[in-house]
């Protein structure tokens, strides 16, 4: 798959979907790495980094990241898409990651985890339930280890498993990824609306 068709695609395809000002831009690269991320107006944290996210609408906000690794001169790379929705307002800059939508198309055939997926990552609630709670019982003998943490299952988002498929689906060619970005955007937008 050409990255530079790809990252063009991309950009002109999906500015309706998310912002006007949508763009990727290499924030990385050498000979066997090339790393595309969104050209961000604020500031949140994605994987304990600290990252420039675009509002997307309302005090929603987007993380796009596209990892092209080459392993060697004769393989094709292999490509990693990861969007990250937070939620908080411009002058924020501990904005609440909701959840993260991943396709990592290895061309690993012993690829344990779903592509797409999806990694829940907050629930505001819940998470300050739990600190009060914890805060409480913990001389008490409260065990912190025994819950668990969600962030790191891969939820599938699309298995084939009604037709014995198993749950991995290649990308095939630029156009399929830019309508599963566009078609999943459209589709978190509408139920995040509806809250």
């Amino acid at each position: 798959m050409n990255s530079k068709k790809l990252i063009d695609c991309i950009n002109q395809k999906c500015k309706k979907s998310i912002n006007p000002a949508f763009n990727l831009s290499i924030h990385d690269n050498s000979y066997y790495f090339y790393h595309f991320t969104i050209d961000g107006t604020s500031y949140a944290v994605n994987r304990d980094k600290s990252v420039k996210v675009l509002n997307w609408f309302a005090n929603f906000w987007i993380f796009l990241e596209i990892k092209f690794i080459k392993i060697s001169k004769k393989e094709e790379p292999q490509i990693n898409i990861s969007l990250s929705v937070f939620q908080g307002e411009d002058f924020d800059n501990k904005k609440n990651q909701l959840f993260r939508a991943e396709w990592d198309d290895y061309n690993n055939p012993e690829e344990k985890h779903a592509q797409p997926h999806w990694h829940i990552m907050s629930n505001q609630i819940s998470e300050n339930s739990y600190k009060e709670y914890t805060s409480i019982f913990d001389e008490s003998g409260f065990e912190k280890e025994n819950l668990l943490d969600i962030k790191k299952i891969h939820f599938a988002m699309s298995g084939d498993w009604q037709n014995s498929k198993g749950y991995i689906h290649k990308m095939e060619d630029e156009q399929q990824i830019v309508k599963w970005l566009q078609g999943m955007l459209s589709y978190l937008r509408t139920e995040l609306e509806n809250l």
